[in-house]
């Protein structure tokens, strides 16, 4: 059996494994390459058999409502006789950045430093 004649079988095997994995998974046999884009989604991937239902969203009844409203009302109360002041918290400005200055000392130490740096650096010329 030559080398050409198992690759053909391999290949051959490559497409009906394609097919059935198509079949199965409800899709369309790919050629090999796959297309650009988001996948199409499949019908059992979107909902599983065992999704629970959403919950449905909870209301306070009256009855609950007047109860905190009561008790708020008991907490106040409360504050109030104890002479606790609520005062609401009031923004503070924001603190700006303290500005540097240089000491009358500094351009003494630093003159000399930068003549001495701009000294040091060698112009470069082009000769032609």
């Amino acid at each position: 059996m030559a080398i050409s004649d198992i690759l053909a079988s391999i290949d051959h095997e490559i497409t009906q494994l394609q097919q059935a994995r198509a079949l199965l998974s409800g899709g369309t046999p790919q050629a090999g390459k796959k297309k650009a884009g988001r996948p199409k989604k499949v019908a059992a991937a979107v909902a599983p058999a065992t999704a629970k239902p959403a919950k449905k969203k909870r209301k306070l009844s009256p009855e609950g409502r007047k109860r905190i409203v009561e008790a708020l009302k008991r907490r106040w109360a409360a504050t109030k006789k104890a002479g606790v002041a609520v005062v609401p918290a009031a923004k503070t400005p924001a603190k700006k950045a303290k500005k540097r200055h240089i000491s009358p000392e500094a351009p003494a130490t630093t003159k000399p430093a930068k003549k001495k740096a701009a000294a040091a650096v060698v112009p470069v010329t082009t000769e032609p």
